[in-house]
């Protein structure tokens, strides 16, 4: 009986520790899973040994919650992060590799609740790669050598669609995730593994739901995703007028994958990366299974009326404008994030248009144009503020009005910039490298063309 009410007292213990102690769990166990850990709003993080060398492999699944993970050493140091992103929600994977054996933690937060009544959660599971892995994975380097020598690689669009063919042999869900894993997730070339790490939604579970909540549109799209095999010429065409009107531009590799009907495109530090699944998509696709919210709103950007080639040169155009900006402000600038994150994708939309003749937004001017005034004036009212909800990335949420219409305003505060200066070519190195986005905008005058009429 004395022994019983000892062990109570010690569960007991152990529990208001992790309740009271800032939800801190110390030392987990490699290989183990660790379901439905609550996390309150200062964040969490969660303490584990790890040993020199090893390659560890982290899976989280992420209920509620949109932020950052880091990864820290004993002192308290940071040593990797995985940002957030607000398309990006559910599970994420990434891999960390240690410089020496020792405590480490990873840190999720602080945030925000999405809902008042609602308890973000975790789960998380961490093992280490085993020795036959990694002498697979060297085994799929040395294949895929000559497609990463590529400045445009589309191998994993044939990867995805031999894991799509052999979904129909799989008897369970396991099953299903491992085989996604093994013919396209392992098999990345150099592209889709920055595409991989910079989304870390892609994941094998995270596709499997995909392909089962959208089957007639992956279906319907396949034809049309292997013409990008044939973008190398496009993209070396985008290159070449990018150099003509812009002399400080660099060059990238370009990835062609395809990804979750999340991302179009984006960028990392050395690759341009297309989601092909939705750079290929037109209005002759099969997008029923679009009609419900949020997936509705994304249907004036699938339902593209017009050349596949077009659609393809216009996000390759406005993703690498992307891979040229800064993004850094300057010291003395006042921070301004959702001006100023309007403006990187408005501008990415003006200098694509002038590079290919049209952007990939042309269904979001429309109602832009209709309602100009009337947006600026509500823009204004949040210009400084951190909360993008409104005007980018909104496409779950929005009613009533397209989605991303903060891409219209960057793109009207940079035409504004354009048309009133006398160098054009230097108008286009000020849109491009900005780093004061007030300045920016007053040097625009975009605001005194509403002003005139009052």
């Amino acid at each position: 009986m004395k022994l019983l009410k000892k062990l109570t007292l010690l569960v007991f213990g152990l529990f208001f520790t992790l309740w009271v102690y800032g939800q801190e769990y110390t030392l987990l166990d490699i290989g183990r899973t660790y379901k439905d850990i609550p996390v309150d709003e200062n964040g969490i993080r969660l303490q584990f040994q790890l040993k020199k060398g090893g390659v560890y492999h982290f899976n989280i699944k992420q209920d509620k919650i949109n932020k950052a993970i880091s990864i820290g050493n004993g002192k308290g140091e940071e040593l990797m992060k995985i940002e957030g992103h607000p398309r990006d929600r559910g599970n994420k994977q990434f891999e960390f590799s240690p410089g020496k054996s020792g405590k480490y933690s990873l840190s999720i937060g602080p945030f925000r609740k999405s809902q008042a009544n609602a308890e973000p959660r975790i789960t998380i599971r961490i093992h280490k790669l085993s020795n036959a892995t990694l002498r697979r994975r060297e085994e799929i380097k040395k294949e895929l050598a000559p497609e990463n020598a590529k400045n445009v690689q589309t191998l994993d669009i044939d990867h995805f669609w031999e894991a799509f063919d052999a979904l129909k042999d799989c008897r369970s869900y396991t099953d299903s995730v491992a085989t996604f894993q093994k013919i396209y997730i392992d098999r990345a070339t150099d592209g889709f593994k920055e595409f991989i790490r910079v989304r870390p939604s892609l994941t094998a579970e995270n596709y499997i739901h995909a392909v089962r909540d959208f089957p007639k549109f992956y279906n319907s799209i396949r034809p049309q995703t292997y013409k990008v095999k044939e973008a190398a010429p496009l993209v070396e065409d985008v290159f070449r007028k990018f150099k003509e009107i812009y002399p400080n531009f660099k060059p990238f590799k370009v990835c062609f994958a395809i990804g979750r009907i999340r991302t179009g495109g984006t960028v990392s530090k050395n690759f341009v990366l297309i989601g092909s699944e939705m750079t290929t998509s037109t209005a002759k696709n099969d997008l029923s299974e679009f009609k419900e919210p949020p997936f509705n709103n994304l249907i004036p950007f699938l339902a593209y009326e017009g050349d596949i080639v077009q659609k393809i040169k216009n996000i390759v155009a406005h993703e690498c404008v992307h891979s040229q900006q800064q993004g850094k402000p300057a010291k003395d600038a006042i921070q301004c994030s959702l001006l100023s994150g309007s403006l990187l994708e408005g501008s990415g939309d003006f200098i694509g248009e002038l590079l290919v003749g049209e952007n990939i937004n042309k269904k979001v001017h429309k109602y832009g144009n209709a309602h100009e005034e009337e947006l600026w004036n509500d823009f204004k009212k949040e210009l400084c503020t951190n909360n993008f909800r409104n005007w980018m990335y909104n496409y779950a949420s929005v009613k009533d009005k397209p989605a991303d219409l903060g891409y219209y305003i960057g793109y009207k505060i940079a035409e504004a910039y354009y048309k009133n200066a006398e160098d054009k070519q230097k108008a286009i190195i000020d849109i491009i490298e900005f780093n004061d986005p007030i300045e920016f905008l007053q040097k625009s005058k975009y605001d005194l063309k509403f002003r005139k009429k009052q």
